[in-house]
Parts: C-alpha cells; structure tokens; sequence
C-alpha cells in the first residue's frame, strides 16, 4: 500500500514523495513514524489512496489539501489566500514573545503588520498573557482566514484583525510597544527562482516585493516610529541574504539595531531594533 501510495506521488513528479507519504498516513490514517515501520494496516485506503491521487493531480501544496497545517505545536487553517506557516517564522515568534516578557506592563500591545493566516498574532496572543494583538493585512481573505484561525483557538479577545496596507488604517492614537512583521521580501529575480508549487499556489503578493526584496521594509521602518512608544521594538524576519541591509535601514531612521537571529540552517532569519526617540 505504501510503496503504491510512493509510486502515485513520483509517477506524478511530486518533490519527496517518501517524506509526502509519512505525512498523508500520519494526518490522515493516524499512524506514526513507528506503526508505518512496524507495517500498521492502513484502514481507510481507499481515502488514503484519493488523497494521494488528487495530490499527483494536482500537484498543490499538500497543506492546501489538508486544509490546515502546524506552527508552534497548533493547527492553523491555510488556503490559497494565505502563506502556508513555515518553521523558521517561529524563531520571529520566539523573540518577539521574549520581548514581551521583559516589559513590565499589565497590558503590551503589539502590531502584526501582513498577518495572513494570523499565526504569529495567535501564537504572541497565546503565550504571552499580557499581549493584545491587532494584526493587519490588505487582504480581506487573508484576514477571514486570520479570524476563524483566531476563533478556533479561542483567541478573539486578545487579537483583533483589521484591513489596512501596512499602517493605512491605523488611528493617529494607536500606538505599539512591539511591532512585529514577516512582510513580503522576496526579490523579483528570486521570485523567478522559487519552487514552481510556490509560485503556483501560494498568493504572490505575500511574497514579491521590489527594490531588492527590501520595499516593505522600507515603508514599514521609515514610518514605523509614529507608531511605537518611546523605546519600542521592530522586529522583523527576513530572506537569507537581507539581514545586514536591514540593519542598516534602522540605523538610517534612529533606530537601534539589538537583535540578529540565525534559524537551525544558519541564516540570518530574524533582526529587531528599539526605536530611540519618543513618538514623533
């Protein structure tokens, strides 16, 4: 059963079939690592065997299949309209909660600029209790998604979703002791590069960008610091190869460059500065 479920993904040119097939029997027969080994029968095949199918048709993102996938040990509903969560934004995460955890105030607001599926705005919401999020996104599905991921967590009165392009729909009142953000950052020669799958079926706006890969960083850090109290954090994650650029646009808006973190592969995947000034 397994070696045909194999033979279906590769026949289809499907990219690791052998890791694909570990993941459609764990999600979808419930059987580990350990019972696939050991030879488990399989007792739904018949939708096993569709799911695969309808996959090596398909050729979409096994995720976008599945209707959900994993960050930070929760199920996040994804689509089309949204970035599949990938393991590297924990490490954005990770920092910004740390970040949260050290300001000694009842309530720390935070701003998630590009929300998409809400998983960063849930998962800060979730494990720093004194955290409100507002998460924004110029997409109106996108934030459907973010909504109902934040529902299913039982999250909606601590994150709140908003439409805006990047701070449009933000209140002159409203300010952040943390803004944090996984914008679009991947340059249009990088772009032409990416995993057709990626390309095909992940939504490009949440992706491309112009200038190097470098635009919304830009318009985020030039204008970030009407937004942020006085000693407020940027933090930002971004492409392997932009980190130092980053820096150096902090420094050119007075911020103060404090944080360059590396993900498991080595890359400079998370940078986080403290604005210097009061709100100006």
């Amino acid at each position: 059963m397994i070696s045909e479920i194999v033979k279906i993904l590769k026949d289809a040119n499907i990219d690791e079939p052998q890791a694909k097939v570990k993941i459609i029997l764990r999600e979808l027969a419930n059987l580990s690592a350990e019972d696939i080994f050991l030879g488990k029968e399989i007792k739904n095949k018949d939708e096993v065997l569709d799911f695969a199918e309808k996959l090596a048709k398909t050729g979409a993102p096994l995720q976008h299949l599945l209707g959900y996938w994993y960050f930070m040990g929760e199920k996040f509903i994804v689509t089309p309209d949204t970035l599949i969560p990938r393991e590297e934004t924990e490490f954005l995460v990770n920092c910004a909660i740390e970040k949260i955890n050290k300001i000694k105030k009842e309530t720390v607001q935070i701003l998630d600029i590009g929300t998409g599926s809400g998983c960063i705005a849930c998962m800060i919401a979730k494990n720093a209790p004194q955290a409100e999020v507002l998460g924004v996104d110029v997409s109106s599905d996108a934030l459907q998604v973010a909504l109902e991921n934040a529902q299913k967590l039982d999250l909606i009165k601590k994150v709140v979703f908003r439409k805006s392009d990047i701070f449009s729909a933000l209140r002159e009142d409203e300010t952040f002791d943390i803004i944090v953000s996984n914008p679009p950052y991947i340059s249009e020669n990088d772009y032409n590069n990416l995993d057709k799958v990626v390309k095909d079926f992940e939504p490009k706006s949440a992706l491309l960008a112009d200038d190097g890969g470098l635009e919304f960083y830009k318009k985020i850090i030039c204008n970030a610091k009407k937004y942020l109290n006085k000693g407020g954090y940027l933090i930002f994650e971004c492409g392997y190869n932009q980190a130092d650029e980053i820096c150096k646009l902090f420094e050119k808006n007075n911020f103060i460059p404090s944080d360059v973190i590396c993900d498991m592969a080595g890359i400079k995947r998370v940078v986080g500065a403290y604005a210097s000034e009061n709100i100006s």
